[in-house]
């Protein structure tokens, strides 16, 4: 592992070598973090990442489109929503393959969960419930109209039985399971019961040893999530619950610069609407300070609120963390994030 992190960011080029052509001196350029040919070549976790004040890219990395150019129009504060949102729209075209959804379930109420649950609703999913472990985060994303307040729903042993209730027994058509991966075969275990025969469940997580759950015999989850890598994979497969109920497993990890340049289509069109999943910026100075204040047990508020998505501006002097409002988009350089 590095010791310097970040793989979700703009940044500015500085300078080229002379046998590059395709990027300039002063212009913005977004990342693909992941290298689809070799696991152990990832920016920010394998390699030095974004949280640093220089960062020199080989050759042999921008040839395989590492480096992106950012699209025009779009803030630079919401720069480092490209490639997590990039990611989502890949789930979200995963799960499209065995239909468009109309009622989701999505568990989890970090940045892709936020993300999956705005992406759905841009793309016409009527029913869409946001299910968390902090009410906190939940009251905050009803606050900011990431979802309505009575699509906001704790998790419970009861949440199955609220969820077909509130379906009319039928169940949802799917369900994106964005946990750590320590919970992945809990909400799992869960989505079994309330997503009806033949939907399908996004595994946009991976999960932790062992990769099974006896609900679904023969099964390895991370094996599922690894076909589709880097937004090279299209699989989704079809799996037997234990008692017979047939389901659609699909997942992925990493994107591809075409799933870049569409989540950048969509932050141009309408960059507020997905900006609200930003909750906090916090100038570099300040960041080791707030990396170790949201690693303490159950910490869940930063500055006074709830955290979301934290950008780290590099550009800032100043040590003061400021929340985050969508009417802040003129704020004029922020060039990295951490998804803390």
């Amino acid at each position: 592992a590095t010791r310097i992190l970040g793989h979700e960011g703009v940044a500015q080029v500085v300078a080229v070598g002379a046998d590059i052509h395709q990027f300039a001196v002063g212009q913005y350029v977004t990342f693909v973090p992941k290298n689809p040919t070799d696991s152990n070549n990832i920016l920010g976790d394998t390699i030095e990442g974004l949280n640093q004040q220089y960062l020199l890219i080989p050759q042999s990395a921008l040839e395989r489109g590492m480096v992106v150019p950012l699209a025009a129009g779009i803030p630079l504060v919401c720069g480092p929503l490209i490639e997590p949102f990039a990611t989502v729209i890949y789930g979200q075209r995963l799960v499209q393959q065995v239909g468009t959804p109309e009622s989701m379930v999505v568990v989890g109420t970090g940045p892709i969960g936020l993300l999956n649950a705005l992406c759905a609703r841009s793309e016409g999913c009527s029913q869409i419930f946001l299910v968390g472990t902090s009410q906190a985060r939940l009251d905050w994303a009803v606050r900011c109209g990431i979802v309505e307040d009575s699509y906001a729903l704790l998790n419970s042993p009861t949440l199955a039985d609220m969820l077909l209730e509130r379906t009319g027994q039928g169940g949802v058509d799917a369900a994106c399971l964005c946990t750590p991966r320590s919970a992945t075969r809990a909400v799992l275990t869960q989505a079994l019961q309330y997503v009806h025969e033949d939907g399908c469940i996004d595994l946009a997580a991976g999960t932790d040893s062992p990769d099974t759950i006896p609900e679904l015999p023969g099964v390895h989850l991370n094996g599922i999530r690894q076909a589709n890598l880097c937004g090279l994979g299209h699989e989704t497969t079809r799996c037997i619950a234990l008692g017979g109920k047939r389901l659609w497993l699909t997942g992925q990890t990493g994107a591809s610069e075409m799933y870049l340049r569409e989540a950048m289509k969509f932050l141009c069109d309408d960059p507020a609407y997905y900006a609200r999943v930003i909750s906090h910026i916090v100038p570099y100075q300040a960041a080791p300070h707030v990396f170790q204040q949201l690693l303490a047990p159950k910490q869940q508020y930063l500055a006074g609120a709830p955290y979301a998505k934290v950008i780290i501006d590099f550009t800032s002097e100043s040590q003061e963390i400021s929340l985050f409002h969508p009417d802040q988009m003129s704020l004029p350089s922020i060039l990295s994030t951490e998804n803390v």
